[in-house]
């Protein structure tokens, strides 16, 4: 039976481990768009010259989906302690109550408590690759401000 546990369990670890590397995969992939995106808004938005404003607009580029990510991350981890469950609630609660003439009747837990205590039995997919892609981005960012620095 021990075994059948360890079996489950690596099963499971490694379903938690591909979800959290095609979750980096997506979230590089949308932080490099942001990038292009990015790229051309302040080039052309600002109408910098490239060879006089290069610098400046690499570390622009590199920097706004950087600073996006690590606060996305940040929203992530407050929600993860629970910042959020009570409007959760409540909304849920709300449609609920609309929709349904039996609220009892629902899936939504009897009380908030009892939500909370649901909700915190869950076990999640860790989202430090958010914090992992801000922060190659930053790192890079980093570098073409120094750059623009020595060069202004």
């Amino acid at each position: 039976m021990d075994d059948k546990k360890k079996a489950d369990l690596t099963i499971e670890e490694q379903r938690r481990r591909k979800a959290y590397w095609i979750g980096f995969v997506i979230a590089f992939v949308v932080s490099i768009g942001l990038a292009i995106g990015t790229f051309f808004i302040v080039k052309d938005g600002l109408a910098l010259d490239w060879e006089k404003d290069k610098w400046h607009i690499l570390a622009d580029t590199f920097t706004i989906p950087g600073v996006m990510f690590l606060m996305v991350f940040l929203l992530v981890k407050v929600s993860d302690f629970g910042a959020f469950d009570a409007i959760a609630y409540s909304v849920r609660l709300v449609v609920t109550v609309i929709f349904r003439s039996n609220v009892r009747k629902s899936k939504l837990p009897v009380n908030y408590r009892d939500y909370r205590l649901a909700r915190m039995a869950k076990q999640r997919t860790s989202a430090t690759f958010l914090l992992l892609v801000g922060g190659i981005h930053l790192a890079v960012a980093i570098i073409f401000i120094i750059l623009f620095s020595v060069k202004a």
